[in-house]
């Protein structure tokens, strides 16, 4: 059942979503910071771990500026204000990447970059304009006022938690919503996300009808059907890795008769078969759990998520009509199992009410991306122009 995927739009949207739940659940750690994106993305920073070994200083504002002489000064203008180049260099020489990386990744590959970083400003801008326009401003009050609304929501046990986790930093509930509201970028987030929540998604929602989420719902009817599953114990014995290394043929050999044994074993007691994995079992769900297993479909993959099984010992699983029952000895890439069948359940299909809410998020948030791309490309295309960069140097003519 894949029903969280009718989640993840309206997180993708809500990009600045919890700014005072996500600054309280940090409170007990200790402050870290994620690096800056680097220009030429995973591959870059790939490049930059690869030379840390090599004794090279961070590039200089004048050497970054020496190989994005490309850029226009300034860069773009977005109602009427100018993004200056120095905005892009500041940036990137706060990133401390030795300047060999970006000479490395070449001249059109940075042009890229830049462009998709000028595009993103460009954006930010637009968006806390209109954010302005519709009365969310950044501001410190803003942030304050925020976090204690979202506080005082929270379940008094929590709160507890959180004013605790404080004590130990030294810091009391008021102190650490002062400081955290102090943050020009926390308010800027706080503005657009609250500006995105009202203006766009809380919008959509209300025009998402009944007729709307059912429609949805018989067109993904797979996505809410919960698949025919098992439930089973299992006994394992894995082959001698050692021996395996220089005889597999004699690791197989030992393994399967030390199955065969405990086979043989469960034939004339059954009843033996908790003891018998909590005692003989090389997986630990024997000692932990009489070697029980998460319920698992046909395909072998877990009904709650999180892995999978082997095939083969899947179709084993299936392959049992009774509680109770067990497999002989079945062998897979992990060794010989004996499975014995807890529990088979019917395929089921979740009913509407129960994921209803869920469908309406997902709805609303593909509403409300829609709108707000529009937004933006028709704010970009009246109000804004990205400043066209200067020509790619040409190659040294080779000479004779």
């Amino acid at each position: 059942m894949n029903i969280m995927k009718f989640t993840g739009k309206a997180a993708a949207i809500c990009f600045a979503a919890g700014i005072a739940a996500a600054a309280f659940s940090a409170c007990g750690d200790k402050k870290t910071e994620e690096p800056a994106a680097q220009p030429g993305g995973d591959q870059t920073q790939t490049q930059a771990a690869e030379m840390q070994d090599f004794d090279m200083k961070p590039a200089s504002e004048a050497e970054i500026l020496e190989v994005l002489a490309f850029l226009p000064d300034p860069v773009a203008t977005v109602y009427g204000e100018p993004i200056a180049r120095k905005e892009i260099i500041d940036e990137l020489v706060s990133q401390e990447v030795p300047i060999e990386i970006y000479k490395s990744i070449g001249e059109e590959r940075l042009r890229q970059a830049m462009n998709k970083q000028i595009e993103d400003m460009v954006k930010d801008q637009v968006m806390l304009k209109q954010a302005e326009k519709a009365g969310f401003k950044p501001s410190a009050e803003f942030v304050a006022k925020e976090m204690k609304e979202e506080f005082a929501e929270l379940p008094k046990e929590e709160q507890e938690e959180i004013e605790e986790a404080l004590k130990d930093r030294g810091l009391t509930i008021e102190e650490h919503m002062k400081e955290t509201s102090e943050n020009p970028e926390i308010q800027k987030k706080a503005a657009l996300s609250k500006f995105v929540h009202t203006e766009f998604l809380d919008k959509a929602k209300k025009n998402v009808s009944d007729e709307d989420v059912k429609k949805f719902y018989d067109e993904h009817i797979e996505d809410v059907t919960k698949p025919e599953g098992v439930t089973v114990a299992h006994i394992l014995i894995q082959l001698d890795e050692e021996k395996e290394a220089t005889d597999a043929e004699a690791a197989d050999k030992e393994a399967k008769a030390k199955i065969d044994a405990i086979y043989d074993e469960l034939l004339k007691d059954p009843a033996s078969f908790d003891k018998l994995a909590q005692e003989k079992s090389d997986c630990p769900s024997g000692k932990r759990d009489n070697g029980k297993l998460p319920a698992f479909d046909k395909d072998g993959m877990l009904l709650d998520g999180g892995g999978a099984m082997d095939q083969t010992f899947a179709d084993a699983a299936f392959g049992i009509e009774k509680a109770g029952q067990i497999t002989k000895p079945v062998k897979t890439q992990f060794g010989y199992h004996i499975i014995k069948l807890i529990e088979k359940t019917p395929e089921e299909v979740t009913p509407m009410e129960k994921v209803k809410d869920k469908i309406t998020e997902y709805l609303a948030a593909e509403k409300a991306q829609a709108d707000l791309n529009k937004m933006l490309d028709d704010e970009i295309a009246k109000n804004a122009k990205i400043n066209d960069f200067a020509p790619a140097k040409e190659a040294p003519a080779e000479t004779k």
